[in-house]
């Protein structure tokens, strides 16, 4: 069995909204080819975390909340 890392950050500015950590067995993802080659490919897995990652980043600034700093104080910023 060969497990892949995969890991997701999704960034607003220097405010990181969302990370996540995935192992995941090769042997099960669909691989879709991107060129005539065939050596270039994206996965299954590959699109449906850009959407998630572009659901995070068009959520509105009430769902996003506060912004913590690493120790779970509130930053304010310039905009507030």
């Amino acid at each position: 069995m060969h497990m892949k890392k995969r890991v997701l950050c999704v960034f607003d500015g220097p405010r990181r909204l969302w990370k996540d950590d995935m192992m995941l067995d090769t042997a099960h993802e669909v691989r879709i080819p991107t060129s005539a080659d065939g050596r270039s490919y994206t996965t299954d897995l590959d699109i449906l975390t850009m959407q998630r990652a572009e659901a995070v980043l068009n959520a509105t600034e009430e769902e996003k909340g506060p912004w913590l700093d690493e120790n779970g104080v509130e930053v304010v910023t310039d905009n507030q």
